[in-house]
């Protein structure tokens, strides 16, 4: 649904938003990088959008010229060679810019660069980056597939500029030119796993090592000792898309033992893929053919048979047959080229049952019939032999078309040997010509025997395709009719599918099962064979162009499309039947949102809580099965302590395991300000503490004085020096004005009075007088100035408020205010904030004010009881809980309790039942009741 539209004249090609405030955005067009700063999702923006150029010359670091003017109409080439715009998550007004050998830090309050990142001529490119979270760091992949981690420094006091080290190199990766690279990611939350693409389908992956092995967290790597970035996989590329399947031979007694449903998959490049159905790994990659493999045989469950051929390449027609062990990897070639054979393409090769024989089947040539043991041709049929539409061997020993009397009597029948030993067994298959004939022929040692000759029915086509088992024949022609064959009962049925022409057939394995699988040229089809009917289809235009299908067992059709994905589907043609926890994979897999909700509710839930169990043991709770519990262990890898973490400790690592960024956040904010271990990062950014958040103000305001160029970038120096309560760096920064200056008369006047301002009551009504006819008259920050000077921030940050100004309002609040002041002012905020929606923000400020009983009443009222509980109880656990909370602890405790009785987790209900007040026992006695 389309909520509302904006135009612009200008194309935009991406955008990037702000992680501090999501009504900022910055698109990058052609020629500008364009900033909005009231995007909202339920309305159009009402304010226009500002556009700047880039001014990059060639000595921009040395002279330190803006990197962004207003000046639309200059520099129209300044964009060339942009590759992304990215907004910083760890420090706020920060923009990156990443062009192919620079990377430019942009301060967005200046819209003045601040700090460049530059690689040499004879240097890599960058390709991509990442702008971390948890630490100002930021991760460059080069077009050499290495990987540059950088991390911003500040420790040089004559130092003018933003400078980010680079500490660490990964090592280049070999690249042909087919492979290019896509993008970089890391871990989310911790950061300290990276992976990047190639266009070639691998997948790279690498990880942080330290002196004392593999990092957990990006924020706690010591970087004053020896990092380094450890390749830790490199998943292998993918094959152009799939030309043709074949699952291997069923399950049976003689191969249960033993047996794999694999999947050979031949590629349009000439590779062939063993794709293990069970745990969906491709395990082996063979590459063989020079030619796009057009036909794959199982011979048995460790081999198999390919062909290939160059028939829609210019020049002459090159067949390849191939005979390869999937165990050893070892191929032999069988068909040699000749002058006399590769004068035509090979179209299909079909195995015997008993694995005895294979026939070669040529497309304008009769076929060639081989010995599977040997390896060797038995005979070419002659040239008068009947043109081959299609052929299918007999399922069984016996040749029940012996005594079928469809037309004529079968000629020259042999009776056939029961016992192996002495000698080849009789095999029979039959054949369609271009006439719709059906031939009957059978096989013993170097002997072929002709048997049935069926004439063809007239309303049928050209046959396409045979599927045969038992006493059942089924046969597809170029029509769409499918004529169903009883060979027991004599009888025969023809049905239009009305589908178009019939590429494919096949039975489904299995004594019992009649199910037959269709393929069409759009679609495919499910059939009854004993009813005649359809039971299911699905058409391209929902799965894609089918190229090949085949059964994976009695009801699991395999599908693969053109784009090379391999459907496993049941027999009502959904995708995806079986859940991954059905599948028998080698390591445990987590993946918490493709798993049964309820059931992973409860499993969180019992995580967070497992510090009430007793007897703890590391066995499958009831709440979730085997495989969730193992994949869950695997992936934290905390076997042996996870049990004795406290209960906010348990909370950050099931919002980690998750994926639950707002909780994540939330539990380390209120770790902090729960015991004050570690400082929070400038990410949090007026969550802070407010010592921390001025020292991050001060750094900042420091390296925007190195880099100020004109008048507005000083003014702006001064407006934050004020605020900040300092009067002898605003006086020095005033008097360095050009006397032939506009500003000279003004800034002389401005500096005087910062000097000569004092603590006499007429001068401090005198300035305060002046500071709300500044402010009436729109001179915002002016008039606010002029009350920082008398020592009146908390009536500046009223004002700002009232005006709108909230931003500048909390960083005026958070570095001048004092702590009865600060509540104040963050409270009236918070309101305002739960008012408009941004309530995740107001109940991060909420607990950073330590009214916890403020933040449970935010989450209660937004019916985050999931969170709201645990934050209870994570104060409780610390002894922070505040006395006057006792109420809004009761009805957190009961809604709680509810919400786990939605989920019949009954036990852990009755817990915070008992600790609900009166209608929490209320409630815990009614539950118990119904218990009974």
């Amino acid at each position: 649904k389309q909520w509302y539209q904006r135009r612009v004249r200008d194309p935009m090609y991406s955008f990037s938003l702000d992680p501090f405030d999501d009504s900022k955005i910055v698109f990058v067009s052609d020629n500008s990088l364009m900033f909005l700063k009231d995007l909202d999702l339920c309305k159009a923006p009402s304010s226009n959008i500002n556009k700047y150029n880039l001014a990059l010359g060639s000595k921009v670091v040395d002279t330190a010229q803006p990197c962004i003017t207003g000046d639309y109409h200059t520099h129209s080439n300044s964009m060339q060679g942009l590759i992304e715009v990215v907004h910083s998550p760890f420090c706020r007004n920060k923009l990156l810019l990443l062009y192919p050998r620079q990377i430019t830090i942009v301060d967005l309050e200046l819209m003045h660069a601040t700090g460049y990142i530059l690689q040499d001529r004879g240097s890599s490119q960058f390709i991509d980056m990442y702008v971390c979270s948890s630490d100002n760091v930021i991760y460059c992949l080069h077009d050499s597939g290495a990987i540059s981690i950088r991390r911003y420094s500040h420790t040089e006091p004559y130092q003018q500029e933003t400078c980010y080290q680079c500490l660490v190199v990964s090592e280049a990766m070999r690249l042909c030119k087919s492979a290019k690279l896509i993008g970089l990611q890391a871990k989310p939350f911790t950061e300290e796993k990276l992976l990047f693409m190639l266009t070639d389908g691998r997948i790279v992956g690498w990880r942080l090592f330290d002196c004392d092995g593999p990092v957990d967290f990006l924020s706690e790597v010591r970087w004053e000792e020896e990092v380094r970035l450890v390749m830790i996989h490199n998943t292998g590329s993918n094959s152009s898309p799939p030309y043709t399947a074949k699952v291997c031979p069923p399950l049976s007694t003689k191969n249960s033992h033993f047996y794999r449903p694999l999947l050979a998959l031949g590629s349009n490049s000439g590779s062939i893929l063993i794709v293990d159905l069970t745990t969906t790994k491709t395990i082996k990659e063979f590459t063989i053919h020079t030619s796009s493999v057009c036909g794959i045989e199982w011979v048995a469950n460790r081999r198999i048979l390919s062909y290939s051929n160059n028939l829609g390449n210019s020049g002459p027609i090159k067949n390849e047959l191939y005979y390869t062990d999937i165990n050893t990897g070892r191929y032999q070639l069988l068909r040699t080229a000749t002058k006399d054979r590769d004068d035509t393409p090979i179209v299909g090769i079909k195995v015997s049952y008993l694995h005895q024989y294979f026939i070669v089947l040529l497309k304008d040539r009769p076929f060639e019939l081989w010995d599977l043991k040997s390896l060797n041709i038995i005979r070419e049929m002659p040239s008068n032999f009947p043109s081959v539409t299609t052929l299918e061997w007999s399922p069984t020993q016996n040749h029940p078309l012996k005594n079928a009397k469809f037309s004529k009597k079968a000629d020259d029948v042999i009776v056939e040997s029961t016992n192996p030993t002495e000698g080849p067994v009789r095999e029979h298959f039959v054949f369609t010509d271009t006439d719709g004939v059906v031939y009957h022929l059978m096989v013993e040692g170097t002997v072929i025997k002709e048997g049935t000759r069926i004439p063809p029915d007239s309303q049928t086509g050209l046959i396409n395709s045979i599927a045969w088992r038992g006493d059942l024949m089924v046969l597809g022609d170029s029509t769409g009719h499918l004529s169903f064959w009883d060979l027991k009962a004599r009888q025969s049925r023809l049905v239009p599918t009305s589908r178009g022409a019939i590429k494919k057939l096949l039975l489904a394995p299995g004594r019992n099962t009649q199910l037959l699988l269709v393929m069409f040229n759009d679609g495919v089809e499910i059939w009854d064979c004993a009813e005649s009917e359809v039971l299911s289809s699905i058409k391209s235009s929902k799965i894609g162009e089918v190229v090949d299908v085949d059964w994976g067992s009695s009801d699991r059709p395999v599908i693969v499309n053109e784009s090379g994905a391999v459907h496993i589907m049941d027999v009502n043609l959904d995708t995806a039947p079986n859940p991954v926890t059905a599948l028998s994979l080698h390591t445990p897999i987590w993946l918490p949102f493709i798993y049964n909700q309820k059931e992973m509710m409860n499993f969180k839930i019992y995580v967070q809580h497992m510090g009430w169990q007793e007897n703890w043991d590391m066995s499958s709770p009831k709440c979730c099965t085997p495989v969730i519990w193992e994949a869950m262990l695997h992936t934290l890898k905390l076997r042996n302590k996870f049990s004795t973490l406290s209960f906010l400790e348990r909370c950050l690592v099931t919002a980690a395991l998750y994926g639950d960024v707002v909780e994540w956040r939330l539990w380390q904010v209120l770790a902090y300000y729960l015991d004050q271990s570690s400082p929070l990062s400038s990410a949090f950014d007026i969550v802070q503490d407010n010592t921390s958040y001025l020292n991050n103000q001060v750094q900042n305001l420091s390296v925007q004085e190195k880099c100020r160029s004109n008048y507005s970038h000083r003014q702006h120096s001064i407006h934050r020096h004020i605020l900040l309560g300092n009067t002898d760096k605003p006086v020095q920064l005033l008097l360095e004005v050009e006397q032939d200056s506009p500003h000279f008369y003004r800034d002389c006047l401005r500096a005087s009075l910062i000097s000569s301002v004092s603590d006499s009551e007429v001068a401090q009504s005198t300035i305060k007088l002046v500071a709300t006819n500044l402010i009436a008259n729109d001179h915002l920050l002016e008039g606010c100035q002029l009350l920082c000077l008398i020592k009146k921030a908390v009536d500046a940050c009223r004002y700002m408020q009232n005006f709108h100004q909230y931003n500048e309002a909390i960083w005026l609040a958070k570095v001048a205010l004092s702590k009865d002041e600060y509540y104040e002012v963050m409270k009236y905020y918070i309101d305002l904030l739960v008012n408009k929606g941004s309530r995740h923000l107001g109940i991060l400020l909420a607990i950073s004010l330590s009214a916890f009983d403020k933040a449970a009443e935010i989450l209660l009222a937004t019916k985050l009881v999931t969170i709201a509980a645990p934050l209870v109880e994570s104060c409780l656990e610390a002894g922070k809980w505040p006395e006057s909370g006792t109420e809004i602890k009761h009805r957190v405790f009961v809604e709680y309790a509810k919400y786990l009785v939605s989920l019949n987790n009954i036990e852990i209900a009755l817990k915070y039942c008992e600790k609900g007040g009166e209608k929490g026992k209320q409630l815990g006695e009614e539950l118990r009741i119904c218990a009974q």
